[in-house]
């Protein structure tokens, strides 16, 4: 029997304009009462994640920066797994002297030291409405020397328009081959968190401490960065809009994002637990 629900964010949770439909809410909050816990799985950092997971849920506990967070409020993290200070030091350091774009997450910052506002847009509470973000920005010439000055950890490292063929890309990964894991959300973007993190690995741990197992665990996502996690759990679905890698592997492919995919998936979950009761 499905007892949790593991739902990615850009491209599966909020439609194509970036926003968390109200029948989406009704559907999951219907799922949530028949005894299924919905978490949120995102790449994103913690405190966006938990922006919307507060919308659907009253005891929200959602995964953060591709599994490197587990929480249910800012006080209150469940287990965490930051990158190594000199690791990071390394990434903003090559990152510099290469001119690429790049930045970085604490709990509930963004971190660059540029600013783009087309970047940052998916960030927004209301994609109509400039400024209001659901993340902390700092955007400084030396977004590492605030990080230090907090005393804050890292804990996802992305940089942005590259492909797995360039250079840097191969030198960053061949140097930290055994410290991080790598994945992508989107092609032209390299995503690093600490080694054998990830959301499939946080989301079993998670199953773990309430006394479930990965039998009790489907999963829905579009991205790249949802493969492992629909790959290890019962009952997987790729959103319509997925990438065709998540399509060829998934239980079900579902309508898009535009058009209640969430909505099928919930349906789906509640016939497969009825006909175990």
């Amino acid at each position: 029997m499905i007892r949790i629900l593991a739902i990615d964010i850009d491209g599966t949770l909020l439609n194509s304009k970036s926003i968390l439909e109200e029948k989406t809410i009704a559907a999951l909050r219907e799922l949530e009462e028949i005894g299924v816990r919905i978490v949120l799985n995102s790449g994103r950092v913690f405190s966006s994640v938990m922006y919307y997971a507060r919308q659907i849920s009253k005891n929200p506990v959602v995964i953060a920066n591709n599994g490197a967070i587990l929480g249910s409020d800012f006080d209150n993290i469940i287990k965490s797994y930051p990158l190594e200070d000199d690791v990071v030091d390394r990434l903003y350091n090559l990152s510099k002297e290469n001119k690429l774009d790049f930045h970085f997450y604490d709990l509930n910052t963004y971190y660059s030291d540029t600013f783009n506002e087309r970047k940052l847009k998916h960030l927004l509470k209301n994609p109509n409405v400039d400024g209001d973000y659901s993340v902390n920005l700092s955007i400084t010439d030396n977004s590492l020397e605030v990080l230090r000055n907090k005393n804050h950890k890292a804990y996802k490292f992305q940089i942005n328009g590259v492909s797995e063929d360039d250079e840097i890309v191969k030198i960053i990964k061949n140097e930290f081959n055994d410290k991080l894991y790598f994945t992508s959300s989107i092609n032209g973007v390299v995503e690093m968190m600490t080694k054998n993190v990830s959301k499939l690995e946080t989301l079993k741990e998670f199953a773990k401490i309430t006394g479930l197992k990965t039998s009790n665990i489907a999963a829905i996502g579009d991205g790249l960065n949802d493969y492992e996690m629909l790959s290890g759990v019962e009952i997987s679905f790729a959103m319509g809009n997925s990438k065709d890698e998540l399509k060829e592997i998934a239980n079900h492919v579902v309508r898009d994002n535009d058009n209640g995919g969430i909505i099928e998936a919930c349906e789906i979950i509640k016939e497969c637990n009825r006909c175990l009761i």
